[in-house]
């Protein structure tokens, strides 16, 4: 019996050797995390499999970079700001929340940084990286720096924290004193207002009462004056009611009905007067509350001063070159597994994982001529023969063609038929239609 495998059947691949290490769990998520075929590294030497390791360690480590980053980032956003900076303490529902949002974001970044390294070929199989390399891994390379960055900027502020911490707790403080300096301003020229409205109430009252009071003294006078006419101790010496006497006493009445019509009026001013005193007076006490109000919101406001966007602008301002150390280190750890590819030597992986793709595609019936053709606008043109599409194509062809062909067959025999019945007899009558 032949030992030769039939065309169906798929090609011979190169078995693993008896005495090679079987892949690990740890290993084959490696492979995973880099993208790789884990069906065709089992075969390959095991220095490929310490090349997929590297790549795949590296994505599981910024995958678990972003994580932290993500999380401590959620966590400084979405926390309660209710503490100064170097007070406040851990909230559990926000931390739980947190680390849902960071991992879901891992996640992303970890699907994106495989598609990047997995879909970064590995160049002209030299250690040597071209300028055509580059310009083809441009692309991943910026989104790779972009992925650096937004990773980078909160871990750096959760390494200098203490630092950042202090200086945040310094300028709450400012804030608010200035918050509060600037309130009391405002309460101080309302509470000057309302006691110079209050003064200049007093003053018309005073005034008023000063009136009344020299008012009442001449009528008093004037009241001593027509006693002492009555009683003859004047310069006349007459003593009685005369003409004198009626004259005083006409003077008097009339200085008692005067005054008696001003404190009418002064009444009605000064209830009015004494209205707005009162009001004034209740506003200037609801003034200490307004400002104890004022100063707790002025309070929340300066400890809310503690968002994301700020403490990255303190940790630009205060911690030099570590932030940046920190950014650099980030994009080297992001974009180093894309260097890394372009700087694989060709080597078994590579030309089996060629070989299987290859392999497929002639299954498929797909064959990959080698002639580049230029077009008239100096575009390359290569030509792809689907070989299960012809067949297809073809078959359809022959189906149609056979098909027509019984089709006319059918048409003659049919013709000869209804010629013979009308050629025997009256049977022709039966084919035509009446008008």
């Amino acid at each position: 019996m032949s030992n030769e495998p039939s065309p169906t059947q798929a090609p011979l691949v190169p078995r693993q050797a008896d005495d090679a290490p079987t892949p690990g769990l740890l290993t084959r998520f490696l492979w995973f995390c880099a993208g790789a075929d884990s069906s065709l590294l089992r075969r390959c030497p095991v220095s490929d499999w310490v090349k997929y390791q590297g790549i795949g360690g590296i994505v599981l480590a910024t995958t678990l970079l972003a994580f932290v980053s993500a999380s401590y980032a959620f966590y400084t956003v979405f926390s309660p700001k209710t503490d100064t900076a170097l007070a406040v303490g851990l909230d559990v529902t926000t931390y739980a929340i947190s680390g849902v949002a960071g991992a879901i974001w891992a996640l992303v970044i970890f699907n994106i940084d495989r598609f990047i390294v997995s879909s970064t070929g590995k160049g002209d199989g030299t250690e040597n990286i071209s300028w055509n390399e580059l310009q083809q891994a441009a692309p991943r390379l910026i989104m790779a720096i972009i992925i650096g960055v937004c990773i980078s900027a909160p871990l750096e502020i959760r390494i200098l924290k203490p630092e950042i911490d202090a200086q945040l707790e310094l300028e709450q403080n400012e804030y608010l004193a200035e918050l509060n300096q600037h309130s009391e301003g405002l309460m101080q020229a309302r509470k000057n207002e309302l006691v110079s409205k209050m003064d200049k109430a007093e003053e018309s009252l005073k005034e008023r009462r000063d009136y009344f009071e020299t008012r009442r003294l001449e009528i008093a006078k004037q009241r001593r004056l027509l006693e002492l006419e009555a009683e003859g101790k004047t310069s006349k010496a007459v003593a009685g009611r005369g003409p004198a006497w009626r004259d005083k006493k006409e003077t008097l009445d009339k200085m008692e009905g005067e005054l008696q019509e001003d404190r009418k009026s002064h009444e009605e001013k000064a209830a009015i007067f004494n209205a707005d005193i009162d009001g004034w007076e209740a506003e200037l006490s609801a003034l200490a509350e307004e400002l104890a109000a004022g100063k707790e919101s002025n309070r929340r406001q300066a400890r809310h001063l503690d968002g994301l966007m700020k403490r990255i602008h303190i940790s630009h301002e205060i911690g030099g070159v570590v932030p940046w150390a920190i950014l650099f280190l980030l994009l080297a750890v992001e974009t180093g597994p894309i260097f890394f590819k372009m700087m694989l030597v060709s080597g078994t992986y590579d030309y089996m994982l060629e070989n299987s793709k290859r392999v497929s595609t002639a299954r498929m019936g797909i064959e990959l001529e080698s002639q580049v053709f230029l077009s008239e606008t100096g575009e390359e043109i290569r030509i792809n023969t689907f070989h299960e599409v012809e067949a297809v194509l073809a078959e359809e062809r022959r189906r149609r063609a056979t098909e027509a062909k019984l089709s006319e067959a059918v048409h003659k025999r049919f013709q000869r038929d209804v010629e013979s019945e009308i050629a025997e007899g009256d049977e022709y009558k039966k084919y035509i239609k009446p008008s």
